[in-house]
């Protein structure tokens, strides 16, 4: 061999010294001051993995890896790299409105603007024109949601509240109507008749019922309409419901395989029946969770598709990413969208095909378009201006990220195995231990919640007391006269009810109910998920102050009695107004000794009292500033301090609760909103 092939062109590594593991920890334990490597290591609380603060080739090793995981990962990025689809990711807008007429025209502007994904609600219920999601009772309300949107340039992903099939049933006559080449439109129908139960706690209809009808629609899919995918599992009711993200990927996989079955079982090959299925899954704001939860679901996904024989050929895994609204406040509004970013910054590295951004407004349920084209414009920067989607599985080849990746599947193969094990997705809700492993999950991070080892920003961490939300809802709004208007809707029965000739029904503007002829009357239950929200508990004492500014004039007030010197009361003063702040309790400061404490009393009005100072301080004039307050009859005492093992003498002294760093504030405020009367206004 030549000098030229036996030495690199460009080694990157010349000139600089060599760097070993060791020389990293003495780096980390001289900045420790005295505590040692070990002393920082933590866990993720809710999924049970333990981090450490540097990772290196070490934590590579193949003997600690394995074969299959480094072999399945360069797998999934062949498909993901071979793939024209995986240029970047669909920015996919999310719809609730009403009104058909009225979305389409929020569509067209949104794709003017760059969306490129269309995620539609769909009901079909009579009351629908007040549902969150577009009424839809014939193919004449799905032409006039569509009407002008180019499917060949924008993919669409359908979320029924209702059988899939008749929804496809009415978009495949119009899109027949429309001379529309059936090969060139992409997206999924959402067919979840698993998610839907979890979701509403009801089905209409037996469950196989749906399996069935929705795997049919799989094989017509296949033969006619390829891009597009009859089963959707979404899992963003179980997110909502508390489930950690190893859980989530879980029940995700569990509910996948249900459906995997069903198509199996009536005809298709278990390579098409893989092509048939996309996910949608939450993704939160851990940046680097997010990326993990996404590359550990598609090396799940691929470790079953070997395990089933699909070994090659493949398409890649349909992965649609959606804002967690369990991050989502309020409160501070501003912040969801930091939220936002975080969290399709990280479903981008993580690749996902798409990513769906609730605007900030969402939880005040206006449907704003500077909002709408604010997250818009966040993707647009992300893929366009940062070229994040130039890249594939960018997270790939960081220790750390293939460290999180690895162990979040292997939590998550443990909990999918344990659910198949009991029965499957089905039989685990129909029993309730998905629901109570919701509960137990959403019980653990209560916990960090309030006591702030998770803190919220906005919420229970810089709360804004001062905040006004003035956003006009100036979307295109429901026609008051559209609900009464019935004439386009005929009664016509299909021949039968397979899925052609539910199509030529569907033509004719049969019913929704006409459609749904075919399902028995029979109604499966089970208990609905309980939904929540991080900051839904601190919001809620917000909300009472809010109530109690309306009927007095004022928010409820606190005395921040300060004691001594400023740099004996400072710290506990600012984070006594801070944390008081966080139950929308407003504070006066003042400074005072033993001679002036008497006379601000009598000319300060207030609803509790917070003495605020230093250790040193508290021991010389505790005592007698509690005499002076409590001979004024005041009524709430708070101690900007931990009681320590005093607890009982300094209750007997006249102090009511003490606020301090990592106590659990939650309890605390509901007690002192209590005491004050906050809650009965």
């Amino acid at each position: 061999m030549t000098e030229t092939s036996e030495k690199p062109f460009l080694s990157l590594a010349d000139g600089f010294k060599v760097v070993t593991r060791a020389d990293w920890v003495d780096m980390v334990e001289k900045g420790l001051k005295g505590r040692t490597i070990s002393d920082i290591s933590s866990e993720l609380t809710y999924e049970g993995v333990a981090l450490k603060p540097i990772y290196g080739r070490d934590d590579e090793d193949p003997s600690k890896v394995g074969n299959n995981y480094t072999q399945t990962m360069s797998k999934v990025r062949c498909e993901l790299n071979s793939s024209s689809k995986q240029s970047g990711w669909q920015i996919r807008q999310a719809y609730f409105q009403s009104d058909p007429e009225a979305i389409n025209l929020n569509i067209k502007k949104d794709i003017s603007g760059g969306a490129n994904s269309l995620l539609l609600r769909v009901t079909h219920e009579p009351d629908g024109i007040k549902a969150a999601g577009a009424h839809i009772r014939s193919i004449t309300d799905l032409e006039k949601l569509l009407d002008g949107i180019d499917f060949e340039s924008n993919s669409i992903a359908f979320m029924p509240d209702n059988s899939a099939i008749v929804l496809a049933s009415m978009f495949g006559a119009l899109m027949q109507k429309r001379r529309i080449n059936f090969s060139k439109v992409f997206g999924n129908f959402g067919g979840d008749p698993v998610g839907s139960l979890a979701s509403s706690g009801r089905l209409e209809g037996d469950i196989n019922e749906h399996l069935k009808s929705v795997s049919e629609l799989a094989a017509w899919n296949i033969k006619n309409m390829p891009g597009m995918r009859a089963f959707n599992i979404d899992t963003t009711a179980y997110h909502a419901a508390g489930v950690t993200e190893t859980e989530d990927l879980a029940i995700a996989m569990a509910t996948a395989v249900t459906y995997l079955r069903s198509m199996v079982s009536n005809g298709l090959s278990v390579k098409l029946a893989f092509e048939q299925v996309s996910f949608t899954i939450s993704v939160g704001t851990d940046v680097f969770q997010v990326i993990a939860k996404l590359r550990a679901a598609r090396f799940i996904w691929s470790r079953i598709a070997m395990a089933c024989g699909v070994k090659k050929n493949m398409r890649p895994m349909q992965l649609d990413a959606i804002t967690a609204t369990r991050t989502l406040s309020r409160r501070d509004i501003a912040v969801n969208m930091l939220r936002s970013t975080s969290a399709c910054f990280a479903a981008g590295t993580g690749g996902a095909t798409s990513i769906t951004l609730y605007p900030h407004t969402y939880l005040l349920g206006i449907e704003n378009s500077k909002a709408r084209r604010i997250v818009r414009n966040t993707q647009n920067i992300l893929i366009n201006e940062s070229s994040l989607g130039r890249v594939t599985d960018p997270g790939g080849g960081s220790h750390y990220v293939e460290y999180l990746t690895r162990e979040f599947a292997k939590r998550s193969w443990g909990i999918f195995q344990e659910i198949e094990a009991e029965g499957g997705i089905f039989s685990g809700l129909i029993s309730g231990e998905i629901q109570k492993m919701a509960e137990k999950s959403w019980a653990s991070r209560q916990m960090n919640l309030a006591s702030r080892n998770e803190p919220l920003t906005g919420v229970s961490s810089f709360p804004n007391l001062s905040e006004v939300v003035e956003l006009k809802d100036d979307t295109i709004q429901p026609n008051a006269k559209y609900k009464l208007d019935t004439s386009y809707i005929n009664d016509v029965n299909p021949v039968s009810y397979g899925f052609d000739d539910l199509i030529k029904a569907a033509a004719q503007s049969a019913s929704v109910n006409n459609l749904l002829g075919g399902f028995s009357k029979t109604v499966t239950t089970c208990n609905s998920l309980k939904f929540h929200r991080l900051a839904e508990a601190y919001e809620q004492l917000r909300d009472y102050s809010d109530i109690w500014l309306d009927a007095k004039g004022s928010r409820p007030s606190a005395l921040l009695v300060c004691l001594g010197l400023p740099s004996d009361y400072t710290d506990r003063a600012v984070f006594a107004k801070n944390y008081l702040a966080v139950a929308g309790i407003e504070s006066v400061q003042v400074e005072v000794g033993p001679s002036t404490l008497s006379d601000r009393l009598r000319h300060t009005k207030s609803d509790l009292i917070v003495i605020c100072s230093s250790g040193k301080v508290y021991s010389e004039q505790l005592q007698n500033t509690l005499k002076v307050i409590k001979s004024h009859g005041e009524g709430v005492i708070v101690l900007a301090a931990s009681a320590g093992s005093n607890k009982n003498e300094l209750k007997l002294s006249g102090l009511d609760l003490f606020i301090y760093a990592n106590d659990n504030m939650l309890e605390t405020l509901s007690k002192i909103a209590k005491r004050i009367g906050m809650l009965a206004v």
